[in-house]
């Protein structure tokens, strides 16, 4: 498995606005809901297959005591990474967080030697499917008829981001083995990280002994309380159906409206930004726009189609926070400075260089948003 752990998280999940509200209005809860369902799994999984199952082959075997200690940071979230690669699974997988919100789903996911492919189901909240194929993501949403298509590039919780050197994370970041645990009825060894500073948080990590996989985690304050936990609640290293069932029901699409999540790469300067990253360990992973266009959609369309305000994705390889900027309006006054927590995801929303407002959603403790809230500057054209 993986985990949220934010584990770090470019949501790429497409926001419509009304045009009588601000983008940063109505982009918060989508945000949290879709870092909720990159906890419940789907953004741990591999975004780049690349034929890793046909050199690797599926399977991950245990490790001995020895091999375990010789292991670093960047070695446990690798031999994590490729557990949720390389394992087939299904299960059901819960978040819980302090403030009492419960989210399930039910997860399938099915190694192959070309592909990963997998399916969510929610069992909580609002119905919605989910459908991964490779980088491929599709989001059934029953109650609206739609079907959402994204390409998935964020980075995923418990693996190394690009632009994240190895050695970075040891740098922020203790890792230590602190003994084994009867989880769900299988044996796990517990992994603590703890952070070497209070601009970040630390995760107690349960991993099945026999694959590999991730079978609970918690992230944990400073002061060592239990901000969220995540973890399977049944696991099974099988699926009750195959790949190619899987990909039939993706591609089940009669009766739904197809939208495609259309992204452009672009640059905070583009836009009349600056941000220098304040908090050591911390570096950008990318900077888009989106919008939504019909399946359908010609490349003409796609170029006149009209763009959200600009999102950034900063990571130190565990945490991940996203910062969303577009122009200040008087409307937003009333909501200065005002933040959201829902578990161990902290939002907070403000004026910033005059002219402008910021949105940001991570994982990581208030006074880390506020200094990147601080350090971002208007740039004159």
């Amino acid at each position: 498995m993986g985990v949220q752990v934010s584990m770090p998280i470019h949501i790429a999940t497409p926001v419509e606005c009304a045009p009588s509200q601000s983008f940063s209005r109505c982009v918060v809860m989508p945000l949290l809901e879709a870092r909720r369902w990159c906890a419940l799994l789907l953004c741990l999984s591999s975004l780049t297959w690349a034929g890793a199952a046909h050199s690797a082959g599926c399977g991950m075997p245990p490790l001995s005591s020895s091999q375990m200690r010789a292991l670093n940071i960047d070695g446990w979230l690798e031999r994590m990474r490729r557990a949720t690669d390389l394992n087939t699974y299904s299960g059901q997988f819960n978040v819980l967080s302090s403030s009492g919100v419960v989210s399930s789903s039910r997860v399938w996911h099915v190694c192959e030697p070309e592909r990963q492919i997998e399916r969510m189901e929610a069992l909580s909240g609002n119905p919605r499917i989910v459908y991964r194929q490779n980088a491929e993501v599709r989001s059934f949403l029953p109650a609206e008829r739609v079907v959402k298509i994204t390409s998935r590039d964020m980075p995923r919780k418990f693996a190394l981001p690009h632009g994240v050197d190895e050695g970075m994370l040891a740098a922020h970041y203790v890792a230590q083995l602190s003994g084994h645990e009867q989880l769900i009825s299988r044996t796990a060894d517990v992994l603590d990280l703890r952070p070497r500073d209070a601009l970040r948080f630390g995760y107690r990590i349960w991993l099945d002994r026999e694959s590999g996989l991730v079978l609970k985690w918690q992230t944990i304050s400073a002061g060592g309380k239990v901000l969220e936990e995540a973890g399977f609640s049944r696991l099974a290293l099988e699926t009750p159906v195959g790949g190619a069932q899987i990909e039939a029901m993706m591609n089940d699409v009669v009766g739904y409206r197809v939208v495609r999540d259309a992204r452009a790469v672009t640059t905070l300067h583009d836009h009349g930004w600056s941000l220098h990253v304040p908090v050591p360990g911390f570096v950008l992973l990318n900077c888009t726009q989106t919008s939504l266009v019909p399946d359908t959609a010609d490349k003409a369309a796609l170029a006149a189609a009209p763009l959200t305000p600009v999102q950034c994705v900063y990571s130190d390889g565990l945490a991940t926070i996203s910062v969303f900027l577009e122009a200040y309006g008087e409307d937003q006054r009333a909501y200065e400075g005002q933040g959201m927590r829902l578990g161990a995801t902290q939002t907070l929303s403000m004026r910033v260089a005059q002219h402008g407002w910021v949105t940001m959603v991570g994982e990581v403790p208030l006074l880390t948003l506020r200094r990147f809230a601080s350090a971002i500057k208007h740039v004159e054209q």
